[in-house]
Order: C-alpha cells, then structure tokens, then sequence
C-alpha cells in the first residue's frame, strides 16, 4: 500500500581519463547573466540574456598515496583542463572547460588532509 521507493544515487566528477576518486563533495554552478530590462514605458519590459558563467568547486582528501591530480601546478601553469560532472540517471554529463584558480591545503589535526579547488570555464550545452 506504500509508495514507491526510489532510490538517490551520487554524482560523480571527473577528470581526463577518469572518475575523481579522493572528491568528497563539489558544486557545479552554472549562470547566464541575465538582467531585467527596463524602458522609460514600462518597467520590467523584459529579460536580456548577459554572459554564461560557470564554476566547480570540490574538496577531495588526501589519502596515504597523495593527491590523485596535481591541482597546485594546474593552479601556477594555468593549464586548462576539462571537469565531467556525471549526474545521475545516466543521461547528462555536464562538461566544464576551463583551469584552476585556487586550490587551499587544509592539514586539521582531527580529521583528513584536504584539498579544496575552484575551477572556472566556460560549460557545454548539456544533451539530455
């Protein structure tokens, strides 16, 4: 008599030949710039589209092998680099071209070393 239970699988990130496998969380942030238009006739006269903006961010531990991924020279060489986000279902892969901007080391003593990244780029039109 209940419902159907669905089941919530995780989104992967990835890089070149393969899954971020140390990415313990990350947004993916896409924007298109977008501004409400006014004439000196009617306010809100409509919507104009500005420049798309996107953005990553993950934070990824570091185990005892070390990072998977020099993101620290990706950061200083500016080498651009393309992130796969794998959402679930199987259908869309959102694909962010782009490099690193920033990259933080954080070594607390109770917890895991890890490194947090941001990356900037431009993302495809996703096919669904």
């Amino acid at each position: 008599m209940g419902g159907e239970q669905l089941k919530y699988p995780q989104a992967y990130l990835a890089m070149g030949n393969g899954d971020l496998v140390q990415v313990t969380n990350f947004t993916a942030t896409l924007g298109n710039g977008g501004k409400q238009q006014h004439t000196l006739r009617r306010r809100g006269a409509g919507v104009i589209l500005g420049n798309q903006e996107s953005q990553a961010t993950f934070d990824s531990a570091i185990d005892e092998n070390g990072p998977e991924r020099n993101y620290w020279r990706d950061v200083i060489d500016g080498t651009i680099r393309q992130l796969r986000v794998k959402v679930p279902g199987g259908r869309t892969t959102l694909v962010i071209n782009g490099m690193f901007t920033q990259c933080d080391l954080d070594g607390p003593l109770d917890d895991a070393t890890k490194v947090s990244c941001t990356f900037i780029g431009h993302m495809e039109k996703p096919e669904v």
